[in-house]
């Protein structure tokens, strides 16, 4: 797992949009702009100049925030997503780490979380509503998932302030 150039980023936009649904991704001008920025870095593997999966990495004052992960489709189940999220959790061993999830209300929800929980992270119980990232988009309920511990009160008040803040660049709270 290595961090991407800007020549890569469209590999790794064409994965996310296979992986996710229309309004949990940002619009491609925009996350191409703020990865041009350096505001995130973006880590990806490559097998034979294959791309195997990727995420997204914003290093915030308080937290590192993984925004974005996906594993090509072909490659699940091989224990790629263990190794991104072991990779993850070892370069910022000295940080608090958080993601968000869909609220669990299915099967795919669920595992989704089991998976993660088996990798360390804990569920919170703290929810909102996800900023759109388009007109007409529909707004998706969260929640947060930390590692290596739950987040108290007052953490999650500092988190949610700064993603909102930088990641989701609205003003206001969430």
């Amino acid at each position: 797992m290595e961090k991407i150039s800007i020549s890569q980023f469209d590999d790794v936009y064409h994965l996310f949009q296979r992986s996710f649904v229309l309004e949990e991704l940002r619009p491609y001008e925009q996350m191409k702009k703020l990865f041009q920025q350096n505001l995130f870095s973006i880590y990806a593997k490559y097998d034979h100049n294959e791309l195997q999966g990727a995420m997204i990495v914003w290093e915030l004052e308080n937290c590192v925030y993984l925004e974005n992960f996906a594993i090509e489709t072909k490659m699940r189940g091989q224990g790629l997503g263990t190794y991104f999220l072991q990779q993850f959790c070892y370069l910022y061993k000295d940080k608090f780490l958080f993601l968000e999830v869909e609220v669990p209300h299915d099967e795919i929800s669920r595992k989704r979380i089991q998976f993660y929980e088996r990798m360390g992270f804990v569920l919170n119980p703290y929810q909102y509503i996800q900023p759109t990232f388009r007109e007409n988009d529909h707004s998706v309920q969260l929640t947060f998932m930390t590692y290596p511990k739950v987040m108290d009160d007052q953490q999650y008040q500092m988190i949610k302030k700064e993603i909102f803040k930088v990641v989701y660049q609205q003003k206001g709270e969430l």
